[in-house]
């Protein structure tokens, strides 16, 4: 409960934030846009150029497991990388934005774009390093038993945690993805130790959030049909919007995190005790 706890008063926190500064929202729209986008015309053209493998894996039968042609794995690659790419250079964006404006600045949307675009090559090379270690392990996954599946989950997991600074490193300086992963991992041990047991997730606090919007088209359905499409719609668009308020409100909490983890201060409308408890040390 402590974690849950834990969790709601740093999202508060960051959401304070993010209400003085609402042009942050603008960032996940645009990158929610761009993504699908791309996805479309990626896998539209993938499909097409793919379909003769296509058509021998569906005749090869449901029990048949698929195998990718080298050609299948080399575009899962490039449809990774630049998916990695849109998501990356948007973050960078977003907490570039919110890192100046926790140290008091007043960075614009157009301020972060810039140096986002700055960081054009290292935000490539850190998406190309980041989408060939996810394809890694989700491979590995899928082709290990039950006992391989923990041993990946966990590599997974102590990833995420090395990574964490990544974003914010791209952000403030011109590094490579190998130096901004090993500075990452570097910030993090210093600032909450190495073995830990938990840490906040915003996105526990946000699942339940939108979960009563799973009755609207239960609600609706009972009746009517234009009932349903209705409740249907408005649940969608809540979980757009949810899905939009959290990536704003963890690029600002990364960024906080970051100048907590660099500077020891504690920036403007967060609790010292709360970031410094963000992780929990193992006992």
């Amino acid at each position: 409960m402590n974690r849950i706890f834990r969790t709601w008063d740093l999202m508060g926190q960051s959401l304070d934030v993010l209400r003085s500064d609402k042009e942050l929202l603008w960032l996940p729209i645009c990158s929610g846009i761009a993504c699908i986008a791309i996805t479309v015309m990626m896998l539209s053209g993938g499909a097409l150029f793919f379909l003769p493998q296509l058509r021998a894996m569906g005749a090869a039968g449901p029990h048949q497991r698929p195998q990718l042609t080298q050609g299948m794995w080399a575009f899962t690659l490039l449809f990774y990388v630049v998916n990695y790419f849109v998501v990356i250079f948007f973050n960078v964006a977003l907490v570039s934005i919110a890192s100046d404006r926790l140290a008091g600045g007043h960075a614009t949307m157009n301020d972060g774009l810039q140096v986002a675009w700055q960081r054009k090559g290292k935000i490539l090379q850190w998406a190309l390093l980041a989408s060939t270690v996810g394809i890694l392990l989700r491979s590995l996954e899928d082709r290990m038993g039950w006992l391989g599946r923990i041993v990946i989950s966990f590599i997974g997991a102590t990833w995420t945690l090395a990574t964490f600074f990544v974003v914010p490193l791209l952000a403030a300086e011109d590094m490579g993805p190998g130096e901004a992963l090993s500075r990452s991992a570097g910030l993090f041990r210093e600032t909450w130790g190495e073995e830990l047991v938990g840490g906040f997730s915003f996105g526990l606090i946000f699942t339940l959030l939108g979960l009563p919007a799973v009755l609207l088209p239960i609600y609706g359905a009972t009746l009517g049909r234009s009932q349903l499409i209705l409740g249907t719609i408005l649940a969608i668009v809540y979980w757009l919007l949810l899905a939009v308020i959290n990536s704003s409100v963890q690029g600002i909490f990364v960024a906080a995190l970051y100048r907590y983890a660099t500077t020891k201060e504690v920036p403007p409308g967060f609790n010292s005790g709360d970031l410094m408890e963000a992780w929990q040390p193992r006992q």
